[in-house]
């Protein structure tokens, strides 16, 4: 690791996968067919079948791939914060697990967390919020004269991976081919699984030459700062490196896009929230905390069970990994107060957006709260009017992993400047 040379052109056998298996379902436990909780089709219709699992299963053996579902608050939520038994170290994905800080438990995930939260401090972030400002503002421009846009693929889409590739230190004539490989990383399901392998190799290829050119510098970019930080006398390997930059790159680009595209997509259809906003700015930030609500990209996340438990009449076995169902907790009757309505004034908001308060807490939360306040505090000041182009439902992308909106075609009027 004190070379300059990369120790890890990645092997073409390496294999992260998790072997998963069915049958052995509890008695009396309640199932439906069209429950699969790894299946594309159960997040297309994400929203009736977890009210379901919240009201007769809300912890739900998918018999088919031999895993659980927590849909309620209550169980995301504990299962988050006891990680002695309920461990992210076996993977946080059921069907993978590689060496990122995601995929450990403590010490390891404390170290990790630790070198690289080193680019993500209170000031570092706060520091970037001049050039978002101005990125926001360039985006903005680009499109205001035109009387509409896809904000999604306008607005939502190039501006995190703006904000996470300067932090990263990637040059912006890249960030075409990087959002690509983000989507195919963080989209998820078997259907795609080859060309997410392809893009494995091709981001290890990308970036292992940035590592062995930034080695042993004092850059202060995220991906010199993970290369060349120290945790007692010991640096990341390639293959570390490798997984914790696309592990940053991923949670800075793909989580906020959607959360913007949601958000930007509430308030159009609830024209008596964007109306409150408008007049009432000190809003923003109890606005932008039921758009993480609302939103919650992040489906799930996997946990493993390290010891025989039982939890609510049902016994889970050590070695079975249970699936944390976060829109599903976002929605949940018995926390939120008419949870399907889009309300910025609701408060508390006691959302697991960023996971629930426990070890793995979203490293980046301050970040994409900070791009969303910037961002809604300039469309507010910029824009007179906004309408949303079409009467019908808006589509959303197909996977299992982290989801969001495919287009919001938006109409608006500029403010006189």
């Amino acid at each position: 690791m004190g070379t300059n040379e990369p120790d890890f052109p990645l092997d073409p056998d390496l294999d992260f996968t998790v072997t998963l298996g069915g049958g052995r379902g509890p008695a009396g436990h309640p199932t439906r067919d069209d429950i699969k909780l790894l299946s594309p089709d159960f997040y297309a219709n994400f929203e009736e079948l977890t009210k379901w699992m919240r009201s007769e299963a809300p912890l739900y053996w998918d018999d088919a791939t031999g895993i659980w579902g927590a849909a309620s608050h209550e169980l995301v939520s504990m299962m988050s914060r006891e990680w002695h038994t309920f461990c992210s170290g076996q993977g946080s994905r059921p069907e993978s697990s590689v060496p990122s800080m995601i995929n450990f438990d403590a010490p390891e995930h404390t170290k990790r967390r630790r070198l690289v939260g080193n680019g993500f401090t209170p000031r570092r972030v706060a520091d970037h919020e001049p050039f978002l400002r101005n990125k926001v503002n360039e985006l903005i421009d680009s499109v205001i004269d035109k009387g509409s846009c896809d904000f999604v693929a306008d607005i939502a889409t190039p501006l995190p991976m703006l904000m996470i590739g300067e932090l990263m230190g990637l040059p912006e004539s890249d960030y075409e081919q990087l959002l690509h490989w983000s989507d195919l990383f963080a989209t998820g399901g078997e259907e795609i699984r080859a060309e997410v392998e392809h893009a494995v190799f091709a981001w290890n290829e990308y970036i292992m030459a940035k590592v062995h050119e930034r080695r042993g510098g004092d850059g202060d970019d995220l991906v010199s700062l993970i290369t060349n930080a120290e945790w007692e006398g010991e640096k990341l390997s390639d293959i570390d490196i490798m997984f914790e930059t696309m592990l940053v790159m991923v949670g800075g680009d793909e989580t906020t896009r959607h959360v913007i595209s949601s958000g930007i997509a509430a308030l159009l259809q609830n024209p008596d929230q964007l109306e409150m906003l408008k007049n009432d700015l000190s809003l923003l930030p109890s606005a932008i905390e039921e758009m993480l609500r609302w939103a919650t990209p992040v489906r799930n996340m996997n946990r493993t069970a390290t010891q025989d438990i039982e939890v609510q009449g049902f016994k889970i076995h050590k070695g079975d990994r249970i699936l944390l169902l976060y829109p599903s907790a976002n929605r949940d009757e018995k926390v939120f107060a008419d949870p399907y309505k889009f309300d910025i004034t609701r408060t508390p908001n006691d959302h697991v957006a960023f996971g629930a308060y426990g070890r793995h807490h979203c490293l980046g939360a301050p970040l994409a709260r900070l791009e969303l306040r910037v961002l809604f505090e300039e469309i507010l000041r910029r824009f007179d009017t906004m309408q949303l182009a079409t009467d019908g439902p808006l589509p959303w992308r197909r996977g299992n992993f982290v989801l969001g909106l495919n287009e919001v075609p938006v109409t608006f009027t500029a403010k006189d400047r």
